[in-house]
């Protein structure tokens, strides 16, 4: 009985490991035909080195960029996004070309399209320099406007810095025997004294000539009157230094003193 029982536990011992080993090599054999397979997703992930030979190949150096994925857009350092090479470039615009500068001659054509000589107190004056010009302008004309007109010629003592040193020219302009005089003591000549008023420039400077001769310093000044001139309005589209040498060959022609230089019309 005892050998019985022996013989069953040895038959139970020898059963459980043949189970057991017959289990493990039936998956061991399973596990041997199983295929890995990976996800479609994955990228394969290419050497340093790869890329550089890759690149080498490749005509200009330009790397061929592989289209199994897609691959995210790199930023900037500056927080834009970068594109791509295989995205469509951004048509530049060209810059609008600035316009060239009209040449100097031209410049001076369009400032001066028109130009204007006095003021001419005397009409009769007025009549012969437009006859003189309409000559090279036949579109010349008179116009008459309120203007600053010279009106005799004032022989002046220097204006002084202040009235009290304007009174003490007074005295020694009376020490030297000077007794027709007058002291401006408001206006644009205060501090001037006046040593005469004279009708013409050529009599004044005569006057004035006497005085420098007493060593006394004087100047000629034109007295300005606010009256009615005339004008010489000229039309012109040349430039306005060929006007100037017409005037300049024009001043030996007028028998009642030289032109007045050309201004701008306003």
């Amino acid at each position: 009985m005892k050998y019985v029982f022996y013989i069953l536990i040895l038959v139970n011992v020898v059963f459980f490991l043949w189970e057991n080993n017959v289990t493990r090599s039936a998956d061991s054999a399973d596990g041997s035909y199983q295929e890995l397979r990976l996800p479609h997703t994955v990228e394969r992930i290419a050497l340093f080195s790869e890329h550089s030979a890759l690149t080498e190949k490749t005509p200009g150096g330009i790397a061929l960029a592989e289209a199994s994925t897609t691959e995210a857009k790199p930023e900037q350092t500056d927080g834009t996004t970068a594109v791509s090479d295989s995205e469509p470039a951004q048509e530049t615009v060209p810059p609008v070309p600035k316009e060239e500068a009209a040449p100097p001659e031209l410049a001076r054509a369009s400032e001066g399209a028109c130009f204007q000589l006095g003021p001419l107190a005397d009409e009769s004056r007025a009549l012969e320099v437009l006859s003189l010009v309409k000559t090279h302008s036949d579109q010349a004309s008179l116009v008459k406007k309120p203007s600053d007109l010279t009106d005799g010629w004032w022989v002046l003592f220097p204006k002084a810095q202040d009235i009290e040193v304007a009174k003490s020219n007074r005295r020694m302009l009376i020490e030297k025997g000077v007794t027709d005089l007058w002291l401006f003591d408001k206006g644009p000549l205060q501090g001037a004294i006046s040593l005469g008023l004279f009708k013409t420039r050529r009599r004044a400077e005569q006057a004035q000539k006497q005085f420098t001769e007493q060593s006394i310093i004087t100047e000629v000044v034109p007295r300005q009157v606010r009256n009615e001139a005339q004008w010489v309005r000229v039309p012109w589209t040349r430039p306005a230094s060929e006007l100037e040498e017409i005037l300049k060959s024009a001043d030996a022609k007028v028998t009642s003193g030289q032109l007045p230089p050309p201004v701008p019309c306003d």
